[in-house]
């Protein structure tokens, strides 16, 4: 009585071509975020633009006193090149937030009410 024992091997079926998915603004967006975020940039990253062209994708990210861009390659979602800059100090010159209205407003009525009771002293 001998037994043959039959081993099976589990079919296992591979496509040739591997699956790659498609690449939009948003993928592209979160592939450069990403990046960023290993390489150590953190904190308040905005995304600004997505671009395509030749086959690259450019994603313009501003950072709190950085910009930086990221290449992404279409085909292969490697990143290609990245670039860190730092902003221009225009933009943040020009700007006045609404602290700084406020307190200036409250520092003119301080004034305001001294020199008022200043020139009641004074008979003025």
């Amino acid at each position: 009585m001998s037994a043959t024992l039959q081993r099976r091997t589990p079919s296992v079926i591979t496509s040739a071509t591997p699956q790659i998915k498609k690449l939009n603004a948003e993928t592209v967006t979160a592939i450069a975020t990403g990046f960023l975020k290993r390489i150590g940039y953190e904190g308040g990253l905005k995304p600004k633009k997505v671009s395509l062209g030749e086959g690259i994708y450019t994603v313009e990210v501003d950072m709190k006193k950085l910009g930086a861009i990221v290449r992404v390659d279409a085909e292969t979602h490697e990143i290609k090149e990245y670039e860190i800059q730092a902003k221009s100090e225009e933009t943040s010159s020009i700007s006045i937030s609404p602290k700084i209205i406020i307190e200036i407003f409250g520092i003119s009525m301080i004034a305001e009410v001294l020199f008022h009771f200043l020139f009641k002293m004074l008979g003025l």
